[in-house]
């Protein structure tokens, strides 16, 4: 009873231990200055960590730029660093930048945020759908509460092929695209929809007369000073650019894009710094937009459900809403192949924060910033960071448990060998044999499925903990194969058996 007794306690303790751990690389700090310290020094090796060639980091205090970090490599074949005016692509924080320029149309007089879209645009129509198309308006488009799906991933496209049209992009026609359909109610619930900032960009194009991207960058863009900014790859861009990285680093396109509203943004930490200073002085009346515009893109439309809600709290227009105490954090992330970015800002005191990095696996990288950023901010974890120490947590203490129960069946199998007391089965029954044959290939092809599953999940979370939870549940199934191929000797009492076999 009393060996029970501690291996329980050990047990315990191995179950319990990692949930007691600091699993962030930076230090939680209500301090900025330290928290700017402890980036220098850390994210470097944070990089390399995840394989992220390159970063450029912003910090903003009181609506000023407080610092700017560059790190890494912009090329690794050139082996040239990034610097604060090398170009990005943003993905879909293009969306937020797209959206200053509808409520530029809005002010104008030329659009009203709750006017039917197909008031506007003449190109393209949606199919028939059992909902109603009226109801989709400029206002749900810009919140993601239109009912629209999300139109595909929009992955890019390589630069030695042909992009096909908005229209052809809208219908499903070209590489990663979906057909964009009204698949729920207009304004009952939000769903991510890219698609939906294509018919923006087709309605401003319609209700300009101009291309998008001219469109953007003289009325947004240029009037910000965003000199190295574009929604298309123009040649003032293209010796500026970081290349773009997988999870091997191993080099990847630079993907182009017809969905330019949705995904098509590069620009610099430099421009993307006066982007959000814009925004804030806007909201604070002083700004590219009236102090009533900004202050209505930022109201919150509908709530964000699901694992998203553990990101942001509820949408509002090209932008995404988090409370924390009596503030709202306003912010956008962006996701292209090879590229992962981030800003957040608190348009009450000015703060922000801006993130970019060339490399797939720039998620982790952003999120131990912005994580480290809310703390210093409002003095406690954000939602997102709560989950990600649960989920680290368990996923390290059921892989320790495993292992080492893995680990007592092997010493105790090899100890049962050695004495004799375990001898491997002849199977003189056919149809017995075929049976554990049948057993050993489920147990194996159900642990190769369950990777399928587990990485990926966890891999949202940490790109290590999904690899690990799936070798230590391997390992203890491979164990189980094992054990069905062996008997126990004339030796091996019943009460051995116990602890040898199980």
């Amino acid at each position: 009873m009393k060996r029970k007794a501690i291996v329980l306690l050990v047990l315990a303790i191995i179950a319990t231990f990692p949930f007691f751990l600091n699993h962030n690389d930076l230090t939680r700090t209500t301090d900025l200055d330290k928290l700017i310290k402890d980036v220098e020094t850390k994210t470097d090796k944070m990089l390399s960590k995840y394989k992220i060639p390159g970063a450029a980091i912003s910090v903003l205090e009181d609506g000023q730029v407080k610092w700017i970090g560059t790190f890494g490599y912009a090329d690794l074949d050139a082996n040239s660093k990034v610097e604060q005016n090398t170009v990005f692509q943003v993905a879909s924080i293009s969306k937020s930048v797209t959206a200053l320029g509808v409520m530029k149309l809005v002010e104008d007089g030329l659009i009203n945020l709750d006017d039917p879209i197909e008031n506007y645009i003449t190109r393209w129509q949606l199919l028939e759908s059992e909902y109603d198309q009226k109801a989709i308006t400029v206002r749900g488009l810009l919140s993601h509460t239109s009912g629209l799906s999300v139109g595909g991933g929009y992955p890019g496209y390589e630069p030695n092929k042909q992009l096909p049209t908005l229209e052809q992009s809208l219908s499903g026609i070209g590489g990663g695209s979906k057909p964009v359909e009204l698949e729920n109610e207009a304004g009952a619930r939000y769903s991510y929809s890219g698609g939906g900032y294509n018919l923006l960009q087709m309605m401003i194009e319609e209700v300009t007369g101009k291309d998008f991207h001219l469109y953007l960058n003289e009325v947004v863009l240029a009037p910000l000073g965003m000199e190295n900014s574009s929604f298309k790859w123009d040649g003032h861009l293209q010796d500026k650019t970081a290349k773009a990285y997988d999870v091997k680093l191993e080099l990847l396109p630079n993907y182009l894009f017809i969905e330019k509203a949705a995904a098509g943004l590069y620009t610099t930490i430099e421009d993307m710094n006066k982007f959000v200073i814009a925004e804030i002085n806007s909201f604070h009346g002083t700004g590219f937009l009236e102090a009533d515009t900004v202050q209505e893109m930022f109201t919150p439309i509908l709530e964000v459900r699901g694992l998203e809600g553990f990101i942001n709290d509820e949408t509002a227009l090209g932008h995404f809403i988090n409370h924390v105490n009596n503030s709202i954090i306003v912010t956008h992330d962006g996701g292209n192949n090879g590229w992962k970015a981030h800003f957040s800002m608190e348009p009450q005191t000015g703060n922000g924060l801006i993130v970019l990095t060339n490399g797939n696996n720039g998620t982790y990288f952003l999120n131990e910033i912005v994580s480290a950023w809310h703390y210093t901010n409002f003095g406690i974890e954000r939602s997102f960071d709560q989950l990600s120490h649960t989920v680290k947590a368990t996923a390290y203490a059921l892989s320790l448990l495993i292992f080492c129960w893995s680990l007592s069946v092997i010493v105790n199998l090899v100890s049962a060998f050695l004495n004799k007391e375990l001898k491997i089965t002849k199977f003189s029954n056919k149809k017995v044999l075929a049976v554990k044959v049948i057993m050993s290939i489920v147990l194996v092809s159900g642990s190769f499925l369950l990777s399928k599953i587990l990485v990926p999940i966890l891999g949202f979370i940490d790109p290590l903990i999904g690899i690990l939870l799936v070798t230590s549940v391997f390992t203890r199934i491979i164990l189980t194969v094992v054990l069905l191929y062996i008997k126990k000797s004339d030796r091996l009492s019943n009460e051995r058996a116990k602890n040898v076999i199980c």
